[in-house]
C-alpha cells in the first residue's frame, strides 16, 4: 500500500481527496499546513511516503492547484513542469489518474 500526503489549508479539499480515494489501495495522510507536514515527516520516515501533494498555484497564473513531488527527489524539485500540477477543482477521475501516473 502506497502512502500519499496531502497538504492544504482548506479542510473541504482534504475531505474531498480522502473521499475520492477511499476505494483505492492508498493510505491518505492529510495535513493543514507545511509545518504539520514537516512535523509528520520528521516523526516518520519520509521513505514511507510515495507522493506528496502540496497546495499551490499553477506556474505563471493564480489558478489553484496541487503540486506533486516524490519525497526522495526534494533536492531536484522543478516547479516549471506543468505535468507535476493538478489544477483545482478536479474530478475524482482526474485526481485518481494524476496520482496513479505519479506513483508509477
Amino acid at each position: 500500500m502506497k502512502t500519499i500526503m496531502v497538504v492544504d489549508d482548506e479542510l473541504s479539499i482534504l475531505e474531498k481527496v480522502k473521499s475520492f480515494l477511499k476505494d483505492e489501495d492508498l493510505e491518505i495522510i492529510t495535513v493543514e499546513n507545511n509545518r504539520k507536514a514537516l512535523e509528520f515527516i520528521s516523526q516518520d520516515s519520509e521513505d514511507n511516503l510515495g507522493l506528496i501533494l502540496i497546495d499551490t498555484e499553477l506556474p505563471e497564473s493564480k489558478t489553484p492547484a496541487f503540486f506533486s513531488m516524490k519525497p526522495q527527489s526534494k533536492m531536484n524539485i522543478d516547479t516549471s513542469k506543468k505535468e507535476d500540477f493538478l489544477q483545482k477543482p478536479f474530478t475524482k477521475d482526474e485526481l485518481r489518474n494524476f496520482i496513479m501516473k505519479k506513483l508509477d
